[in-house]
């Protein structure tokens, strides 16, 4: 199967986008049947080299757009393609993946899946997996249009660091004046607030709706900060704007894999445990012995999390 991933090199996140396509590319599409490149869409002319460091095949196409946008990047994709010898584009996990993926999948005639989970090829056909039911199912997908286009789901596979190759082939295009978004007239960029990389913590701490207020919510993460954990959030806290959404936990947020996670407050819904399930071990401290946290924790604490963190505090700091 001859396969594309695409990379979206505008993205403070595409050194963990590379590594999870690799990861996937590794799990799914290793053998010797499947050959594979890369497309990179960048704006900036100075990343250039740094992103040749991330691509995941030995083959790449460099492609420099106006800016990271939709409607530039299809236009740039048709430029660039030729989609009837390619059986299948992956593109990263992300609404802007999914995006993409769906559209293309239309402007080509193809089929599209998105937050795909795993992936099996047989003969003229694609077999999909992704979870359905709120997280709670893991559904399969026959898909028989090509070209296939899907979108990865966050932590559908580990993310495996790039393995620097000495020789890559090179394509080069620069498609900055291809530029279909002229309803834009002024743009600039914004970054949110930085935080520590919830996925790469080793250390984690979370609160749920238990906290029950963004005071609380605010002092939860002031005990984290102290004990060098990171801090992380449920969707329903993200929701109510105690935190800021990039706090998110989960299949709508971060996918995380710490050596310990301590969910206080936390109910433990599938889309949020999806987020916290390759953890080490996990102290759940909820008030409801019913909870769901309760019976997937390898520690559970029947008590009010306010009073089991405060005395942590006071044995880890004093």
């Amino acid at each position: 199967m001859i396969f594309k991933a695409i990379l979206n090199g505008s993205s403070p996140s595409v050194a963990a986008q590379a590594e999870e396509l690799n990861g996937f590319i590794r799990k799914h599409l290793s053998s010797g049947d499947n050959i594979g490149s890369t497309i990179v869409f960048y704006a900036k002319k100075e990343a250039k080299n740094a992103l040749l460091g991330l691509v995941p095949t030995e083959s790449v196409k460099l492609v420099r757009v106006a800016r990271y946008q939709p409607e530039n990047i299809l236009e740039a994709l048709q430029t660039v393609e030729n989609a009837e010898k390619t059986h299948l584009y992956l593109f990263p996990s992300g609404f802007a993946g999914s995006e993409i993926a769906v559209r293309w999948a239309c402007r080509m005639k193809g089929s599209s899946l998105v937050q795909v989970k795993q992936i099996e090829c047989s003969g003229a056909q694609l077999i999909a997996r992704k979870t359905v039911y709120a997280n709670h199912v893991l559904g399969t997908f026959k898909l028989t249009q090509k070209p296939y286009c899907i979108s990865l789901a966050k932590g559908s596979a580990d993310r495996q660091a790039i393995t620097i190759r000495d020789k890559r082939i090179v394509t080069e295009h620069d498609l900055t004046g291809l530029q279909k978004d002229r309803f834009i007239k002024h743009s600039n960029w914004i970054p949110t607030e930085t935080t520590q990389d919830l996925e790469a913590a080793t250390f984690l701490i979370v609160g749920g709706r238990g906290m029950h207020s963004k005071e609380n919510t605010q002092r939860l993460k002031k005990i984290a900060d102290a004990l060098g954990a990171a801090f992380g959030v449920s969707r329903p806290v993200a929701m109510s704007a105690w935190t800021p959404l990039h706090r998110m936990i989960g299949v709508s947020g971060a996918m995380t894999k710490p050596e310990v996670c301590i969910a206080a407050g936390v109910s433990g819904a599938a889309a949020f445990y999806a987020g916290i399930e390759k953890s080490k071990t996990i102290v759940a401290i909820n008030t409801d012995i019913r909870a769901p946290i309760i019976k997937a924790a390898d520690v559970a604490i029947i008590d009010d999390y306010k009073a089991v963190m405060a005395e942590l505090a006071k044995i880890v700091l004093c």
